[in-house]
Protein backbone atom coordinates (compact mmCIF):
# COMPACT_ATOMS: atom_id res chain seq x y z
CA UNK A 1 0.00 0.00 0.00
CA UNK A 2 1.46 3.34 -0.95
CA UNK A 3 0.88 6.66 0.81
CA UNK A 4 -1.84 7.74 -1.65
CA UNK A 5 -3.86 4.59 -0.96
CA UNK A 6 -3.46 5.15 2.78
CA UNK A 7 -4.68 8.74 2.51
CA UNK A 8 -7.71 7.61 0.49
CA UNK A 9 -8.59 4.88 3.02
CA UNK A 10 -8.08 7.35 5.86
CA UNK A 11 -10.42 9.88 4.24
CA UNK A 12 -13.09 7.21 3.70
CA UNK A 13 -12.79 6.07 7.32
CA UNK A 14 -13.07 9.64 8.60
CA UNK A 15 -16.33 10.16 6.68
CA UNK A 16 -17.79 7.05 8.31
CA UNK A 17 -16.42 8.10 11.71
CA UNK A 18 -18.18 11.47 11.46
CA UNK A 19 -21.51 9.62 11.12
CA UNK A 20 -20.91 7.38 14.15
CA UNK A 21 -23.27 7.86 17.09
CA UNK A 22 -20.46 8.63 19.57
CA UNK A 23 -18.99 11.27 17.26
CA UNK A 24 -22.38 12.92 16.77
CA UNK A 25 -22.95 12.85 20.55
CA UNK A 26 -19.62 14.60 21.17
CA UNK A 27 -20.60 17.33 18.72
CA UNK A 28 -23.95 17.60 20.51
CA UNK A 29 -22.07 18.25 23.76
CA UNK A 30 -20.50 21.34 22.22
CA UNK A 31 -17.19 19.92 21.05
CA UNK A 32 -15.86 21.34 17.79
CA UNK A 33 -13.96 18.32 16.50
CA UNK A 34 -11.01 18.56 14.15
CA UNK A 35 -8.76 15.87 12.69
CA UNK A 36 -5.93 14.24 14.52
CA UNK A 37 -3.80 11.10 14.46
CA UNK A 38 -4.63 7.88 12.68
CA UNK A 39 -3.15 4.58 13.82
CA UNK A 40 -2.83 1.44 11.72
CA UNK A 41 -1.28 -1.93 12.35
CA UNK A 42 -0.16 -3.97 9.33
CA UNK A 43 -3.45 -3.23 7.64
CA UNK A 44 -4.95 -1.15 4.87
CA UNK A 45 -7.50 0.38 7.25
CA UNK A 46 -7.09 2.50 10.38
CA UNK A 47 -7.79 0.80 13.71
CA UNK A 48 -7.90 3.96 15.82
CA UNK A 49 -8.51 7.61 15.05
CA UNK A 50 -8.05 10.63 17.25
CA UNK A 51 -9.95 13.90 17.11
CA UNK A 52 -9.39 17.05 19.11
CA UNK A 53 -11.83 19.71 20.26
CA UNK A 54 -10.65 23.05 18.91
CA UNK A 55 -12.45 24.81 21.78
CA UNK A 56 -11.35 23.01 24.94
CA UNK A 57 -8.37 21.04 23.51
CA UNK A 58 -9.92 17.74 24.65
CA UNK A 59 -8.56 14.71 22.83
CA UNK A 60 -10.85 11.78 22.03
CA UNK A 61 -9.91 8.39 20.61
CA UNK A 62 -12.24 6.26 18.51
CA UNK A 63 -11.79 2.53 17.96
CA UNK A 64 -12.56 0.86 14.64
CA UNK A 65 -14.63 -2.11 15.80
CA UNK A 66 -14.61 -3.58 12.29
CA UNK A 67 -10.82 -3.49 11.94
CA UNK A 68 -10.31 -7.25 12.26
CA UNK A 69 -12.51 -7.87 9.23
CA UNK A 70 -10.90 -5.09 7.17
CA UNK A 71 -13.84 -2.73 7.49
CA UNK A 72 -14.16 0.88 8.61
CA UNK A 73 -17.91 1.03 9.10
CA UNK A 74 -18.19 0.62 12.88
CA UNK A 75 -16.60 3.25 15.15
CA UNK A 76 -17.01 3.79 18.89
CA UNK A 77 -15.47 6.09 21.45
CA UNK A 78 -12.63 4.27 23.19
CA UNK A 79 -13.15 3.37 26.87
CA UNK A 80 -10.39 5.80 27.88
CA UNK A 81 -12.23 8.69 26.21
CA UNK A 82 -15.74 7.96 27.53
CA UNK A 83 -15.53 9.72 30.91
CA UNK A 84 -14.01 12.96 29.58
CA UNK A 85 -16.56 12.94 26.76
CA UNK A 86 -19.52 12.80 29.14
CA UNK A 87 -18.74 16.19 30.70
CA UNK A 88 -19.39 18.29 27.62
CA UNK A 89 -17.20 21.05 26.27
CA UNK A 90 -16.31 23.48 29.04
CA UNK A 91 -15.11 26.09 26.55
CA UNK A 92 -18.47 26.00 24.76
CA UNK A 93 -20.26 26.52 28.08
CA UNK A 94 -22.15 23.23 27.86
CA UNK A 95 -22.13 21.15 31.02
CA UNK A 96 -23.26 17.62 31.76
CA UNK A 97 -26.16 19.08 33.75
CA UNK A 98 -27.38 20.99 30.71
CA UNK A 99 -27.14 17.86 28.56
CA UNK A 100 -29.18 15.86 31.06
CA UNK A 101 -31.74 18.64 31.42
CA UNK A 102 -32.21 18.82 27.65
CA UNK A 103 -32.63 15.03 27.50
CA UNK A 104 -35.20 15.16 30.30
CA UNK A 105 -37.15 17.90 28.50
CA UNK A 106 -37.19 15.86 25.29
CA UNK A 107 -38.49 12.81 27.15
CA UNK A 108 -41.21 14.88 28.84
CA UNK A 109 -42.41 16.11 25.47
CA UNK A 110 -42.78 12.59 24.11
CA UNK A 111 -46.16 11.00 24.75
CA UNK A 112 -46.21 7.93 26.96
CA UNK A 113 -47.50 4.67 25.54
Amino acid sequence: MDSTDFLIENAKARVVLERAADYVALRGRGHELVGGATLTCASNVPWQMQVKCSRCSGIFWFDNLAWHTGGTDLWALSPESRNPAMAGCAAAGITAGQILLAAKRRSLLQPSR
